[in-house]
């Protein structure tokens, strides 16, 4: 029997994202991205936490999103959920809009 590989997401607030990072992945196609994912329904973005950033040109990672998946990478999670219901996570930064 093949054993199948298995990854664990994590959901967190859209909170832990600025506006201008929010707006981003509102509006630019999800293919065109610095990372993999794509939106969640209305409610958010679902994307692949990333290990490296590019850290320059359109393949950087905005900060605030790269700092969420450094943290998530750290306990353990392949992806995120950024969900508008999702709980904030009190070790990371979060943003008022």
């Amino acid at each position: 029997m093949t054993s199948r590989e298995a990854h664990t997401f994590v959901v967190v607030s859209t909170a832990h994202l600025t506006a201008q990072t929010a707006r981003y992945l509102d509006n630019v196609p999800a293919k065109e991205w610095p990372c993999v994912g794509g939106p969640y329904g209305n409610y958010g973005w679902f994307v692949y936490a990333h290990e490296e950033d590019a850290n320059a040109g359109p393949d950087r990672i905005p900060e605030d999103l790269f700092t969420v998946m450094a943290w998530a990478r750290k306990e353990g999670f392949h992806y995120i959920l950024f969900d508008c219901d999702g709980d904030v996570v009190a070790v990371l930064p979060s943003y008022d809009w």
